[in-house]
């Protein structure tokens, strides 16, 4: 039976640094530091209390970094 593959569009289109944490296999705090300094893509406000971050960002940074190494 052959793999399935999963469709980028599956993912949800706003993601939580818990999310992010848990695809990158880092701690929370880590993700926050990489904003400020790796250049890792801003979060964007939803509401006064929900930071959210665009998957689309993030997957194009992750792209980038995997043609720079």
């Amino acid at each position: 039976m052959p793999k399935q593959v999963s469709n980028p569009t599956d993912r949800p289109a706003y993601v939580t640094d818990a999310t992010l944490a848990a695809h990158f296999g880092v701690n929370k705090a880590t993700i926050w530091s990489w904003v400020k300094r790796n250049g890792f893509p801003a979060p964007v406000k939803l509401s006064p209390q929900m930071t959210r971050w665009r998957w689309a960002d993030v997957s194009a940074w992750e792209a980038a970094q995997m043609q720079v190494a």
